[in-house]
């Protein structure tokens, strides 16, 4: 059987799932509902759950049961989503836009009609080592054992971006694939000599190293990290405050000591020094100046987005449903897991000097919405937001419209 006609009974099976899932919903009928997460030790599990049980808890006259189903990650939870086995999936969105395209590592199958449903938050993950193991730098990997995360999961799409542009080139070093919680495992032993790991902001798997061994998070070269940025669509700069306020006890570099008590000459030579992107440098306050420089030396990733997805065919209505029950129990989502503020309004300055609210489940998607989620996005005015192909913060409306 070709994979097309695959394809296109997997669809039909699809429709026929989400017809039922209506009739069940209407008739009383309790109705399963599975999410695809990924291995236990990475952020997908608590968060998936976290979910799960407050779609549960709340589901009103609603007769869902939604199950979370651990698998390899990202990459069989949109492989399961199009054979029907799953009607919800986690994933990370540069892994979505690439399966939507069929390009890097799905080449080989063609795209999937894979639909966002929200976007949770970002997840920013790192080159983690041991303090005495000599590595200081992301080049300083060419040679050494590194994790790159789950087999099966898709990492490789974002790490070896990230290797290539510090110059360790596919083939310089030996890659290993781990779930997040054995790689921590490996790193303590000294199986490894690197891992990449996070998630979520705080994720469970750097504070188990922390807790397991002297902790060192290899810093990304800043000309590379903005170059970055500027290539891949899925690349957004992470604050490097935001990220020590949640692992304020490894995230400390011998820098960050001396820029704290530099001359403004001497910052402003760091700055150029290090070709650091500091906007209005000349004109800032002193302390200002030296925090603006610390950041721009210490910058991190998100290395795409914490999303839920699910198929093109999945009914509208139950999307529409499951968004409902999410934006009436947000509080009590926010409390479960700090990734899951995404629906809490937030003020936003546009370029324009006015404000608006929206809310984090739109942004930096990189795959479409499904119509469900757009119709729900849509009918609160309130989010002040609607979902568009490039993930930006909309133009306001003018007048009269």
């Amino acid at each position: 059987m070709s994979r097309r006609i695959t394809r296109w009974l997997a669809a039909g099976l699809l429709v026929a799932i989400g017809m039922g899932a209506v009739a069940c919903q209407q008739g009383g009928q309790r109705r399963f509902l599975s999410l695809g997460t990924a291995p236990v030790g990475g952020t997908f599990p608590v968060v998936g759950g976290a979910i799960a049980e407050v779609l549960n808890l709340h589901r009103g006259s609603h007769s869902w049961k939604v199950q979370i189903k651990g698998s390899k990650g990202s990459q069989e939870n949109i492989r399961r989503l199009a054979t029907g086995q799953f009607e919800l999936g986690m994933s990370n969105s540069a892994i979505s836009y690439f399966a939507s395209q069929g390009l890097s590592n799905w080449q080989t199958e063609g795209g999937y009609e894979v639909r966002a449903v929200c976007t949770l938050a970002p997840l920013v993950a790192m080159f983690v080592t041991k303090r005495d193991s000599g590595i200081g730098a992301i080049g300083d990997l060419k040679g050494r054992r590194v994790v790159i995360g789950p087999a099966g999961a898709g990492f490789e799409m974002f790490v070896m971006p990230i290797l290539e542009a510090h110059g360790v080139a596919a083939g310089s070093f030996s890659a290993i694939y781990a779930p997040q919680g054995v790689a921590v495992e490996m790193l303590s032993d000294g199986a490894v000599d690197a891992a990449f790991l996070g998630g979520a902001l705080p994720a469970q798997s750097i504070i188990q190293a922390s807790g397991s061994f002297e902790v060192y998070v290899i810093p990304f070269d800043p000309k590379v990290r903005g170059r970055l940025i500027r290539d891949y669509a899925f690349f957004k700069p992470i604050p490097h405050a935001l990220v020590k306020s949640r692992y304020p006890k490894i995230l400390h570099y011998e820098l960050e000591d001396r820029i704290a008590q530099m001359s403004r000459e001497q910052a402003l030579a760091l700055i150029r020094d290090q070709g650091l992107r500091v906007p209005g440098a000349e004109s800032m306050e002193l302390d200002a100046l030296r925090k603006a420089v610390a950041g721009a030396r210490f910058g991190w990733l998100n290395v795409g987005s914490m999303q839920v997805v699910t198929h093109k065919s999945t009914d509208k209505q139950l999307i529409r449903n499951l968004l409902e029950v999410l934006w009436e129990q947000r509080e009590e989502l926010a409390r479960r897991h700090p990734a899951l503020g995404f629906l809490q309004l937030r003020s936003v300055p546009l370029p324009d000097g006015q404000k608006r609210l929206i809310q984090g489940a739109v942004l930096y998607t990189g795959i479409p919405f499904h119509p469900g989620a757009v119709e729900f996005y849509e009918s609160h005015p309130e989010i002040g937001f609607r979902p568009n192909p490039a993930n930006r913060i909309p133009a306001p409306q003018a007048s009269g419209e």
